[in-house]
């Protein structure tokens, strides 16, 4: 069974640009992390300062251990200061 992770982030105006470009760093280093299975990124058409990003892995743990990956830190504290508010992140299971 795979589980979906969401992330909903709030960028600051102006700053779509450079979170889009970060995001997408994020991805180029996902392609290569087991248990990783595809994701994509979402604009929301109501607000487009919020953007998703949604990831399907094959278990919590393989998220879990891209969520720790040094790399992917080191990026998300570059993305942390374009952002409004801090990111929600939800972890989900189709049933």
């Amino acid at each position: 069974m795979t589980v979906k992770v969401l992330i909903e982030r709030h960028v600051k105006k102006g700053t779509e640009g450079d979170l889009i470009e970060l995001l997408n760093k994020l991805r180029i280093e996902l392609i290569s992390q087991p248990g990783y299975v595809s994701g994509e990124l979402l604009q929301s058409l109501e607000d487009k300062s919020i953007i998703f990003a949604l990831s399907t892995w094959l278990s919590v743990l393989d998220w879990k251990s891209w969520e720790g990956n040094p790399r992917r830190l080191e990026i998300e504290s570059k993305i942390e200061p374009l952002l409004t508010e801090a990111p929600k992140l939800t972890i989900a299971t189709s049933f």
